[in-house]
């Protein structure tokens, strides 16, 4: 499984809409939105609204078992659905997916990666 997390600005007047947004994706949109990531290939899709000292911003992130499959095809994609969801991150965001010609292509491979950190709490770990 692969991720993929951005964060995107949000000004103060269109804080509002995203939370009616996310609603419709929750609600009366919700099985165009199930349909379109399953075509998508998306397997989880976390939208979180970060309230900060210079403003407010969304942490998205997109699980997928291909990420850079799914993150082309929500660019290219001809659904309506997807073109409306679209059309809402640049409401929103002011972000143009379409804009993003890395996601048309496969990135190339990475030379190489490294785990610089990793940690997670555990309910049985105690500091002695």
């Amino acid at each position: 499984m692969n991720c993929i997390a951005l964060t995107l600005p949000v000004s103060p007047s269109k804080v509002e809409a995203w939370r009616r947004f996310c609603q419709e994706l929750s609600g009366s949109r919700l099985w165009a939105y199930v349909a379109s990531r399953r075509t998508l290939g998306v397997t989880h899709e976390r939208l979180v609204l970060v309230e900060t000292p210079v403003g407010s911003m969304v942490v998205m992130s997109l699980d997928s078992a291909d990420i850079e499959a799914a993150l082309g095809k929500i660019v290219a994609s001809r659904l309506p659905f997807d073109t409306w969801y679209r059309e809402r991150m640049l409401e929103l965001h002011g972000i143009s997916f379409a804009d993003y010609q890395l996601y048309r292509e496969p990135p190339p491979s990475p030379i190489s990666q490294e785990l610089v950190l990793e940690w997670t709490l555990r309910a049985a770990h105690t500091d002695r």
